[in-house]
Formats: C-alpha cells, sequence, structure tokens
C-alpha cells in the first residue's frame, strides 16, 4: 500500500545553501588592505629580525671556528718546533778535522727579520724533516770484521737501508771518520753499508738519500713570505703580520730563500731566548735574548753552557671583527718574560703595540719553553 506524504505548497523548503550564497558566508565581512598590509608588515618585520640573528650566529660560528682551527694549528706547530729544538744537536761531531765544519746547534738574531722579529737557527742530523733517510741511524755491532754488521731497529722509521747516504762517528771521541783529507763530501759521505771502520760501537747518521754539502742540516724559523687573506694589516713593514716559516737545507747555510715553507699564518712577532749556564754549574744564569751571548760561543762551549731554548710567538685567532675592536686603544702585548734576568742587562723579548686596524682581532702570545735533549 503506497503512503502519502502532504506537503505544505505554501512554505516549500529551500534549496541546498540558499541562505547566504552558496558557501553560507553572507553577512560576515572580508580583510581589508590595510589589514592585509598591517599583517606584512609585522611578519616582514619578524622575519627580518629571525634573519638578522641567523646572519650574528653564522657571522659568530664562523668567527669561533676561525678560533678553534687557530687553536689547532698552533698545537701542530708547537709540537714541531718542541722537536726540532729537542733535536737540535743530533748527530753533531766534537771534531771534524780534516775538514773545517764548524756547525751550532743553536743560533739566532735579535730582531733583524722581518718587521723586527727574531730568527732561529738549528742544525743536526735528524732535523730534515723533508728527508726519511735523515731518521736513521744505527751503529756497527762486529769487532774488526769485514764488512762489519750492524744493529738494526726494526723499525721503519729508523733503520738505515741500503742505499742512503751515512756518515760515520769514532765511538769514544765523536769525531768525523773520513776516508782520508776532505776534499769533498765523498771524503765523509758513504753509501749504506760501505764503512770506513770496523770498530764496534761506531756511530752512524742517516742523512739523506742523496749527495750533500754538510754532514748535518739547518734549519731556520723566521717570519716571511705573503700572508693569508685572513690576517691582519699591514702585509709589510715594521707591524706587518707574516707567516712563520721554516727552512731547510743540508748543502746551503743558513738555508736559502727558497727553500721557507710557511707552516703557521698570522703571526705578528717572533722572540727567542736561551737560558745560559755561564758558569757551567749546571744551573741557568741569565738568559741570552735573541741569542747575542750565545754567537760568542764556540759549538764546545754553547753545547756544555745552553740548557733551555725559549719561543714567543704572537699569533692572530680567527678572523676580523666587524662590530667592535676586541681591545682598547694603544694595546700593547709583551712576547717574551719581563721576569727573566737577561744576560746583558736587557729585557727577554719586546712590547709590540696593535694597530688600529689590528685591535679588530683577537692575539694571543704563545710561549715554548724546551731542554735539548743532544747538549751535554
Amino acid at each position: 500500500m503506497r503512503k502519502t506524504i502532504d506537503v505544505d505548497k505554501s512554505n516549500p523548503p529551500s534549496p541546498p545553501f540558499a541562505k547566504g550564497g552558496m558557501w553560507g558566508f553572507s553577512g560576515q565581512k572580508g580583510v581589508t588592505l590595510t589589514e592585509l598590509l598591517v599583517v606584512l608588515a609585522i611578519f616582514s618585520i619578524v622575519i627580518a629580525g629571525v634573519y638578522g640573528v641567523y646572519i650574528a650566529q653564522v657571522k659568530h660560528t664562523a668567527r669561533e671556528y676561525r678560533v678553534a682551527e687557530s687553536e689547532m694549528e698552533m698545537e701542530i706547530i708547537k709540537n714541531f718546533i718542541e722537536r726540532d729544538i729537542a733535536m737540535a744537536g743530533y748527530g753533531l761531531a766534537d771534531d771534524y778535522t780534516p775538514c773545517t765544519f764548524s756547525p751550532r746547534a743553536f743560533g739566532a738574531t735579535d730582531n733583524t727579520g722581518s718587521n723586527g722579529s727574531d730568527t732561529m737557527t738549528l742544525m743536526g742530523t735528524a732535523l730534515g724533516r723533508l728527508s726519511r733517510g735523515a731518521q736513521g741511524w744505527t751503529y756497527i755491532t762486529s769487532s774488526g770484521v769485514s764488512p762489519p754488521t750492524f744493529k738494526t731497529w726494526n723499525d721503519a722509521r729508523e733503520d738505515v737501508k741500503n742505499g742512503d747516504w751515512v756518515i760515520y762517528m769514532e765511538p769514544s771521541t765523536k769525531s768525523l771518520l773520513t776516508s782520508g783529507g776532505c776534499a769533498s763530501s765523498a771524503a765523509w759521505l758513504f753509501t749504506y753499508p760501505a764503512s770506513p771502520s770496523t770498530e764496534r760501537g761506531t756511530l752512524i747518521y742517516g742523512l739523506h738519500t742523496e749527495n750533500a754539502n754538510f754532514p748535518y742540516y739547518a734549519v731556520e724559523y723566521s717570519l716571511g713570505g705573503t700572508p693569508v687573506d685572513i690576517c691582519a694589516p699591514p702585509a709589510s713593514g715594521a707591524n706587518a703580520v707574516l707567516s712563520l716559516e721554516r727552512a731547510e737545507s743540508k748543502d746551503t747555510i743558513p738555508p736559502p730563500s727558497g727553500t721557507r715553507r710557511p707552516v703557521l699564518d698570522c703571526v705578528r712577532d717572533l722572540q727567542v731566548a736561551f737560558g745560559v749556564d755561564a758558569n757551567e754549574d749546571g744551573t741557568i744564569d741569565c738568559w741570552d735574548n735573541g741569542g747575542v751571548l750565545a754567537a760568542t760561543y764556540d759549538n764546545k762551549a754553547l753545547k756544555k753552557r745552553l740548557k733551555q731554548a725559549r719561543v714567543y710567538m704572537l699569533v692572530q685567532l680567527g678572523r676580523r671583527d666587524p662590530d667592535k675592536e676586541v681591545y682598547p686603544s694603544g694595546q700593547t702585548f709583551i712576547v717574551g718574560d719581563t721576569t727573566l734576568t737577561e744576560c746583558n742587562g736587557g729585557t727577554v723579548g719586546r712590547s709590540i703595540t696593535l694597530t688600529d686596524e689590528q685591535r679588530r682581532y683577537r692575539w694571543r702570545v704563545v710561549s715554548l719553553s724546551i731542554a735539548p735533549r743532544n747538549l751535554r
């Protein structure tokens, strides 16, 4: 049975969404242009602030990263210099007769380098960092046997290899052994295992894998070169910020400029001092600023009297601060130690005053104090 539904035709139902239009928003206000511009302005200010904070954080991070990088570089070069100083004098003979070699384990010049800094010169057979052969040494273990037998260390860093150029030293007198005369390096430089001696205990020091003009290396530390772009200005003159350079040579003393290699960037000053036992009683009596007194000693006296070497450097940390001056006007650094007694009545080191532009960089005085192992 069909059911009938009564419909009131005088009041028909409204179609869907008829009230207020299709979306039913009739009577609601829209966003005015002024309100939209205000919102955009506020949003822009917030974004600009966030961006400013971000940029400041990036700059701060970059500066701190460079500071950390500088710290790591300084630690590496400190170990490098400490090793060179500790090994200075190693492999030097007490007597070079009939040759006329006169090596000095330590030497320095006072304020004669670039920008008025010091230089330091070291000598020894193991200072040839660029040569594997220079790190080797051994001694004769047999007695009166030809060819002699030699001690081996089973360590590639210290073993002398066949074909290396070496020197021989008499064990009791520490005299350089030659094949006769000293007309050329052929008299004292031998290709291992060729030997001028069969005496037990004869010392053998590696020198290089090729020929040489001297039976030892000379190494020089000084400031120079072209500074990298992050270094404070100027790049020349009395206030120059330069690179710490290391030069080594077995053929020319002092090492030629072409052998210099930068080992630390952005160095404002380098100062050197030696602790001297003037009366040879075993204790340091005074400090020789710039090696002035040490230059008057022969190598025998130097080995007895030089007890300690100190190196001071004023090194830049990080990049330029664009927002402020890190130090006040007239800021000075003592690159040295004013509490030490200087042998000639002066001071150990010198005072450095930063320029206005250099005060926008951070600086640190790095000091090293090393007792040589091979001076007795």
